[in-house]
């Protein structure tokens, strides 16, 4: 059964030892410049290579965290309590990703976020109690999975079956 706003927020909290990552009504999760161009996801290129929590955090902070918050709305807490076990951003033909789960239990609760950069466009994969939903910014982007990522979801539908 998919976990709702609070049982993410309760639940991000326990697994990262933290406050809840606090949630915004709809409303309020609209970016405040909405019609406006997107702040460039370029500004991360120096994140390529690193873990999120070695330094600037890009998926609390910054552009990034932004864009994701934008996107995913209550969702967000559940990507981040699912990227606590995390590759680094790994960058592959042109596109940046960064993969994870949630620490023990890899097979119902994992991430991965893709970043095309020269189109300013994101693409969210997210697996909540075994069940994968995609997010994309802006919405008519087309941005494919990198190799890796192809991997990770092709393995969590095997398991599934």
């Amino acid at each position: 059964m998919p976990l709702t706003t609070q049982d993410v927020s309760a639940t991000a909290a326990v697994i990262l030892k933290d406050k809840p990552v606090p949630t915004q009504p709809a409303a309020a999760q609209a970016p405040a410049t909405a019609g406006a161009p997107l702040e460039p996801l370029i500004s991360i290129a120096e994140s390529v290579g690193k873990y999120p929590y070695d330094g600037d955090n890009y998926l609390e902070q910054g552009v990034l965290a932004a864009r994701l918050r934008a996107l995913l709305g209550e969702r967000y807490p559940l990507l981040l309590a699912n990227m606590r076990t995390v590759s680094p951003l790994t960058s592959a033909g042109g596109l940046w990703f960064i993969t994870g789960n949630r620490p023990h239990e890899g097979g119902v609760e994992a991430a991965a976020v893709v970043i095309d950069p020269r189109a300013n466009a994101l693409r969210v994969w997210l697996l909540n109690a075994g069940q994968s939903e995609e997010f994309i910014d802006p919405p008519a982007a087309v941005i494919p999975w990198p190799k890796d990522v192809q991997t990770l979801i092709g393995n969590q539908r095997r398991n599934a079956q």
